[in-house]
């Protein structure tokens, strides 16, 4: 059984040449096809795959088509009978593409197969997963069963699908973009046209999540999440489920804990809005039911109370404490704290400046300077400590110095935070 395995490239060449390795350790020419689609890499990786394997099929493209654009394109030029997903940086284990036709062959009703997957220390990440209810979040099974079962859905990372159920389904969903939940909605659609999915417990992958975009932009990143999971929920849930997520997701905004995860809320709470037309349209083009004018005016309704909810939840959790559950100060209060805390800091330096060696020996000024530095909620423990460590003034000075740069700094965030704020409100639903 011939396989073409697609392996969409996005900024890899730090870790293609071992997935690449891996791969080829099991090639063979009449049973495998290798298509690699680079999707505009700002890196080498077009190069590595060019320069060390050059007889691996390279489509470069000349913009980032997300992960479902790349597996399209690569699947148009596949010869292969099975058509294998592959993220460029999961390494497959020895013997993978056996145990993949072999899940194939004992089970005729499959036309979707997935793998067991290790985390980059071998811990099992993936043995098959679910969409948990009511909010759509993935939830990936930890426990690898005895033999081959049925799956909700298997991830993309090492993901078989036969050429016929491909060629039926038409692909994967390419406005899951950049990424997340495709190989989930391939699933529900699959099973919903009466092909299984499958985990071949013999197949195994480690996949070494090499990404780091929710390092460098984490607002843009929740919101991708957000955003194809408001997607996925809106193709693939039943009118009933859709009602008990807009009551929980409403509920999950307003009681965010995380700045980014908020604002990425509110980010992809708007989008969904402004394509909720097409998204349900899609919906019945993929084969699901159409939903009553009622449910889509719940969903209408309830996305602006999921924007709101968010909105306002992220201009509470941009000022300073509310993430501890401390009382939020405005941000004027804020502005006269700080001044206040230049005063004091004023007479401390004046009280030291007098004092040779020890802190200020006036009991009320040595109160006040010991709560400054440890801070609102310090308490009488931290002051203590504090005491026994300040002995000498350039120590102090430079204790001062420090507390009055954090400070700063949380201003600092706050206002751009609050900036941010004031973007989110002008786009504000009405």
């Amino acid at each position: 059984m011939k396989m073409s395995v697609i392996i969409p490239v996005w900024n890899g060449e730090a870790v293609l040449e071992e997935c690449l390795s891996a791969l080829l350790r099991d090639f063979a020419p009449n049973q495998m096809q290798v298509i690699c689609v680079d999707n505009a890499s700002a890196d080498n990786s077009a190069a590595v795959v060019r320069m060390m394997h050059p007889d691996i099929q390279l489509m470069s493209q000349p913009v980032n088509l997300g992960f479902a654009g790349g597996v399209n394109v690569g699947a148009a030029a596949a010869l292969g009978e099975l058509i294998v997903l592959l993220n460029q940086d999961c390494i497959v284990a020895p013997g993978w593409l056996d145990s993949l036709a072999t899940t194939f062959a004992e089970h005729p009703d499959c036309g979707i197969v997935g793998a067991v997957i290790e985390d980059a220390e071998g811990a099992i990440n993936h043995a098959g997963a679910t969409i948990t209810r009511p909010l759509g979040s993935a939830q990936h099974l930890l426990q690898v069963p005895e033999r081959d079962v049925a799956a909700d859905y298997v991830t993309g990372a090492i993901f078989a699908v036969r050429r016929s159920v491909w060629e039926r389904l038409g692909g994967l969903d390419e406005d899951f973009y950049p990424a997340y939940y495709e190989e989930s909605d391939f699933c529900y659609r699959a099973r919903r046209a009466g092909i299984e999915i499958y985990l071949s417990v013999r197949t195994r992958g480690r996949h070494l999540f090499s990404s780091r975009t929710w390092q460098y932009d984490p607002i843009r990143h929740a919101a991708d999440q957000h955003q194809s999971r408001y997607r996925f929920i809106c193709k693939q849930f039943s009118g009933g489920e859709l009602r008990d997520f807009v009551e929980a997701e409403t509920h999950a905004a307003a009681s965010e804990m995380s700045f980014h995860e908020s604002v990425g809320r509110v980010l992809a709470s708007s989008y969904t809005l402004e394509r909720l037309h097409n998204i349900l349209r899609r919906r019945t083009d993929d084969g699901n039911e159409s939903l009553s004018p009622a449910f889509r005016r719940l969903l209408s309704v309830g996305f602006v109370a999921i924007y709101r909810s968010a909105l306002q939840r992220s201009e509470m959790l941009a000022l300073p404490g509310v993430a501890e559950g401390l009382p939020p100060p405005t941000f004027e209060e804020w502005q006269a704290q700080l001044g206040e805390a230049h005063r004091q800091i004023r007479e401390i330096r004046i009280a030291a400046s007098e004092q040779s060696q020890t802190p200020a020996a006036d009991p009320s000024l040595r109160a006040r300077l010991f709560g400054f530095l440890s801070g609102a909620h310090g308490g009488a423990k931290a002051q203590h400590t504090l005491m026994q460590r300040l002995s000498t003034c350039e120590e102090l000075l430079h204790a001062l110095d420090h507390r009055m740069n954090l400070i700063e700094t949380q201003l600092t965030l706050q206002e751009y935070r609050r900036r941010l704020s004031d973007i989110l409100r002008s786009y504000a639903h009405r």
